[in-house]
């Protein structure tokens, strides 16, 4: 029962510290701005990495289904490949 309380204590003290943080009257609004803009910088970096593997992983796909479709169209004329 002790974690649990020291534990709730921790995280009562880590978001207290955290909005005091970003509520201050004299740099909070620069604060809230930073923090902000490094959001959505790593949002467009996530998005623009997501885009990326996607695109990679279509193309391996699709290099995977053509290859298959070349070995079913081998194996059905006997091995012989079609010209």
């Amino acid at each position: 029962m002790r974690i649990r309380t020291f534990l709730t204590f921790s995280i009562g003290a880590v978001t207290g510290a955290g909005a005091m943080y970003l509520l201050d009257p004299d740099s909070g609004e620069e604060r809230r701005r930073e923090l902000r803009r490094d959001a959505f910088q790593q949002a467009k970096q996530g998005a623009v990495t997501a885009t990326k593997a996607g695109a990679e992983l279509t193309r391996d796909l699709t290099t995977a289904a053509v290859e298959g479709y070349q070995q079913g169209r081998a194996d059905a004329t006997g091995g012989m490949p079609s010209t």
